[in-house]
């Protein structure tokens, strides 16, 4: 927690000082939904956070009963287990068996995701909040495993090569999604969009198959809901590297470019 507080420029506080042991497979099961034809996620609303582009389930069951009433409605939809939550500071989050499991180059890179929540988080703005943390957690914990204390450490490696695949993956998605929102725009009818979609979406699976371990390749069905999960969460987002780049690489000049970004353009 240190390193999150001195070099990323985090609150931690008390919070990650407590474990919670789960057999679960996700901590909550996180459903994200979309119209078939459109890159339109269907939205809920909370106090506080305002309108969110997911909602999470405790219960599995629960998570499914509304993905079968939202495919009912005409809805792609995709349940994804999460690994974590952030109550942004207001809680002691707990560490937890699910963070666990990504070994310690997962657990480094979930913890600054969900700090950097409580360090900028703009209520409606699903998009926004999602591509910051998860750019954070990466660029955080390639930093911290260049530390010299990793330096004869396999770690290292793993790190950059995890970034490499993480990047590549990043890639994918992105022209996929480019490649359907251009198609989803076009004056062409329902039916021959949702024919040629499912052509994107089987490259688009088949590529990532070729780059993925084989244990993490086992499930790449693809649908718009999946495709904008997958597209929210990228830790390679444009506008974040362009800060990052303007800001020397350091994250309080990275901080200072995104609230300044927040406070004039969202």
């Amino acid at each position: 927690m240190a390193f999150a507080e001195d070099v990323v420029g985090l609150r931690a506080g008390p919070t990650y000082s407590g474990y919670f042991a789960t057999e679960r497979e996700g901590l909550t099961y996180v459903v994200t939904a979309c119209r078939r034809t459109a890159f339109e996620p269907y939205s809920w609303w909370f106090p506080i956070v305002g309108k969110v582009e997911y909602r999470s389930y405790l219960d599995e069951l629960d998570a499914r009963a509304v993905v079968a009433e939202l495919e009912a409605s005409g809805y792609d939809t995709w349940i994804s287990p999460s690994r974590a939550y952030s109550s942004l500071g207001m809680l002691r989050d707990p560490i937890t068996t699910t963070m666990l499991r990504d070994g310690l180059i997962g657990l480094t890179e979930v913890v600054i995701h969900e700090l950097s929540h409580a360090k900028l988080f703009v209520p409606g703005q699903t998009a926004w909040n999602e591509a910051l943390a998860s750019f954070v957690g990466e660029r955080g914990a390639e930093r911290y495993f260049e530390q010299e204390r990793f330096a004869h450490s396999a770690l290292r490696q793993q790190m950059r090569e995890r970034s490499e695949r993480r990047r590549l993956f990043d890639e994918l998605v992105a022209q996929a999604y480019a490649e359907l929102e251009a198609l989803y725009a076009s004056p062409a009818a329902e039916a021959h969009k949702l024919s040629a979609r499912s052509a994107v979406f089987e490259r688009l699976s088949a590529r990532m198959a070729a780059l993925l371990p084989p244990d993490r390749a086992r499930d790449l069905r693809m649908n718009n809901a999946r495709l904008v999960h997958l597209h929210r969460y990228g830790a390679n987002n444009g506008l974040l590297s362009e800060l990052w780049q303007k800001s020397a690489r350091t994250f309080r000049g990275f901080w200072a470019l995104a609230e300044r970004h927040v406070r004039t353009r969202l």
